[in-house]
């Protein structure tokens, strides 16, 4: 390298350092796990059409609970990955992109129809869309989830998802939204994905959340662009907090599965009723005591007791 070129470097880092920053942001965060553009679905009004021309609030095709129904989905969020490069895709997906095959959540793997396209990013209210072709699909990759997943597996997953990016909105698909970042324990932020996937699994199924909620906190304050973390702090004001003593502003209260809130909610309920029922019987029993013994009291002897009755009988 030249003596002038170091110079000229040395000058754009002093004057340019966060447009420096950011280009090297966006060399790291590229990534190729999104569908097609051009990929076809079909739009309750619209009829067929290709995903760019889907908007927010468009109704698709999609799949929906254990038995896989098919219904109709509103479209949450759809847009172009950012830039104008083509990327390979095999029939509308790219290698890594999560699809549904029988029972199992796989990549769609390289096969098919190989063209180059425009990614786009595409989530619905369901738990997979179904394309044109009738290929049920996901919003997330092998970059996330690195294994196959059973059906039963995927549906606690993606419904936590649902319940988080309701919350927080959308940009947790953005391009933009993360970064790399040498201080960090884990420099790259994509190698925390497989964690935060295993650990989301863990507490979406079983309930135990507390390590979920640690990778997620260390996630957003190590990865997340500032302005992102901002809308995550304000959502969840006890990120990484102890979910066992509170669940109150984590993350884990969107996330640990809804039976078992729904099952504590049931309990203590049930205990309310129980108390309110003992209460109420004992106040009747206490007040049907006070006038048994009130009656007793003001009722006078018989007279047919008395002594001088009896005798007036055994002269007659």
């Amino acid at each position: 390298m030249s003596f002038s070129l170091m110079i000229l470097m040395l000058i754009a880092v002093i004057i340019f350092p966060r447009g420096i920053q950011t280009i090297a942001l966006n060399i790291n965060i590229y990534g190729d796990d999104c569908v097609s553009g051009g990929m076809q679905v079909e739009e309750l009004t619209k009829g067929t059409i290709a995903v760019f021309q889907l908007s927010n609030g468009d109704i698709i095709r999609g799949i929906r609970g254990a038995d896989r129904v098919h219904s109709w989905c509103r479209v949450e969020a759809v847009y172009p990955r950012k830039g104008n490069d083509m990327f390979t895709t095999y029939d509308g997906f790219t290698a890594d992109h999560m699809v549904i095959d029988a029972h199992t959540v796989r990549a769609y793997g390289k096969k098919g129809k190989a063209t180059k396209s425009r990614l786009y990013m595409l989530a619905t209210d369901c738990d997979a869309a179904v394309n044109a072709a009738g290929q049920a699909f996901t919003p997330i990759s092998t970059a996330f989830c690195p294994h196959e997943l059973s059906w039963s597996e995927y549906l606690p997953l993606i419904a936590a998802i649902r319940r988080v990016t309701s919350r927080t909105g959308y940009f947790w698909y953005f391009s933009d939204a993360f970064f790399n970042n040498e201080t960090a324990r884990v420099p790259e932020w994509k190698n925390m994905l497989h964690d935060m996937c295993t650990e989301l699994l863990r507490c979406a199924r079983k309930g135990q959340c507390q390590k979920f909620e640690k990778v997620v906190n260390e996630f957003v304050n190590e990865h997340m662009n500032p302005k992102y973390r901002v809308i995550v702090d304000h959502m969840f004001p006890n990120i990484g907090g102890d979910v066992e003593k509170s669940e109150t502003g984590t993350i884990t209260e969107l996330v640990r599965p809804q039976d078992k809130s729904n099952t504590l909610l049931f309990v203590a309920v049930g205990s309310a009723i129980a108390i309110v029922l003992i209460i109420v019987a004992a106040a009747f029993l206490v007040r049907r005591a006070r006038v048994t013994g009130k009656a007793k009291i003001t009722r006078g002897p018989d007279p047919s007791d008395h002594p001088q009755a009896k005798a007036q009988d055994v002269e007659t």
